[in-house]
């Protein structure tokens, strides 16, 4: 093993980086922490490596300083935790003259090392290392590394691309100025708002066809499926699970109450626990496939007995499991309007007004600025803009002093109703928009 690794960190230091689409994300600047790079099966965490590393080189780390190591290369079959020293041991060999230098290690796919989390935190203290450690949600979710290193990890979740980042994928250049944008590119951007919603962000997604597309993100959901949950939980209930996925996937930004799909599955002649159900929940959570959003409240009771939103990491795979021809652009913009939220880093719920009307979302970002966000693909029709507004306008008894929003796929205006204002802005506008 020992020759082994000599080989791979030869490969390492001499291996070329790929040509890569800069990620908007960015990682915490806290000193003598793990950095861990998570997410969803295929969303891009070693390319974020990969960019990690030009920053690196862009700043004037010597390219002997930063090593990249795959823990997936059939060679490193056999490697034990005992074989892990080796790594560092044989670059300070390699390299003497950077053992006093900061040292930077990436570490791909290193969970599928056993007690893997022991050698990086003894690396950490021993050595002037910056670590980096990614890998499948399957072994490397959040909660898992928290109690694996012990403190000592900060983590960055790694999404599919967003809109501004679909965008440059497609060398789609528009002015940093927003104000600025002529109606030509406007109209591009709009139109190509509504492919990004249909084909979603995942990078290998990307230039397919629709029928391979389909298949694409398809597999994807079997792989979380099967390697995420089945075998990482031993869950038996399979047929059970897969009807569970494919409801809240083609459900996305609907309200989902346990109880009743309980109801549906027993009348379906199902055999299934709601203790189980809540499991396969959290499962799906972990594994970064769907998020849950609560009602906002300050009664946990009332957060219990309400049924939360559903939302799906990717509009994508919303798309790939549709049965319509033509998508939901309303529920797919809800869908892409949540996850943008989530990059923004903002605490989100969605409310309900005295009157029953219901508020999509309820934004807290870090800064504690608030926001009520409704999202509607199509405000020309008047009875739908007058029921939008009216929840805007009483979102402010919920959340008080929160800008007011509605999202939609073009019209940008400035709207008073009964004394409270709030902007109508078209979602490309807002996708775009640095926060």
């Amino acid at each position: 093993m020992r020759r082994i690794i000599q080989q791979r960190l030869a490969d390492a230091i001499s291996m070329d980086l790929p040509e890569l689409i800069e990620r908007e994300f960015r990682l915490p600047a806290i000193p003598n922490k793990v950095h861990s790079v998570i997410g969803m099966r295929r969303s891009g965490k070693t390319y974020f490596l990969y960019q990690m590393m030009k920053r690196c080189m862009s700043d004037g780390v010597e390219r002997s300083r930063l090593i990249y190591f795959n823990f997936e290369d059939e060679r490193l079959a056999d490697i034990s935790l005992e074989d892990l020293h080796w790594i560092p041991d044989e670059y300070y060999v390699m390299f003497p003259e950077n053992r006093y230098k900061k040292v930077y290690f990436f570490f791909d796919e290193i969970q599928l090392v056993s007690g893997w989390e022991r050698f990086v935190r003894r690396l950490l203290d021993t050595e002037s290392v910056r670590i980096y450690v990614s890998g499948s949600s399957a072994k490397m979710l959040s909660r898992e590394i928290a109690s694996s290193l012990r403190g000592r990890s900060v983590e960055t979740i790694i999404y599919p691309y967003s809109y501004k980042e679909f965008i440059k994928h497609h060398g789609i250049s528009y002015p940093k100025t927003l104000k600025r944008i002529d109606s030509r590119t406007r109209s591009v951007l709009e139109n190509l708002l509504i492919t990004y919603l249909n084909y979603g962000g995942f990078p290998e997604a990307q230039g397919l066809s629709k029928l391979d597309r389909q298949l694409l993100l398809q597999g994807y959901i079997n792989t979380v499926l099967f390697r995420d949950i089945v075998e990482r939980f031993g869950v038996t209930n399979i047929t059970v699970l897969k009807t569970l996925i494919r409801h809240l996937i083609r459900n996305a930004g609907s309200k989902f109450s346990v109880n009743k799909f309980y109801n549906h599955l027993k009348s379906q002649g199902f055999k299934v626990g709601k203790t189980t159900l809540h499991e396969y929940l959290d499962h799906l959570q972990d594994a970064f496939l769907l998020y849950r959003v609560p009602i906002h409240t300050d009664s946990e009771r009332k957060r219990m007995v309400n049924p939360a939103k559903v939302y799906v990491n990717d509009t994508g795979l919303a798309a790939s499991f549709s049965f319509k021809q033509d998508h939901d652009l309303g529920h797919f913009l809800e869908n892409s309007v949540f996850m943008e939220l989530r990059r923004r880093y903002a605490k989100v719920t969605y409310g309900m007004t005295p009157s029953g009307f219901e508020v999509d979302f309820l934004v807290e970002y870090p800064d504690g600025a608030p926001q009520a966000i409704q999202v509607a693909a199509d405000v020309s029709d008047p009875i739908t803009r007058e029921r939008e507004c009216r929840a805007l306008a009483e979102a402010s008894a919920i959340l008080p002093d929160a800008e007011l929003l509605l999202i939609n796929l073009s019209e940008e205006e400035t709207i008073e109703k009964n004394g409270v204002i709030m902007e109508l802005v078209p979602a490309w506008k807002w996708l775009l928009d640095k926060i």
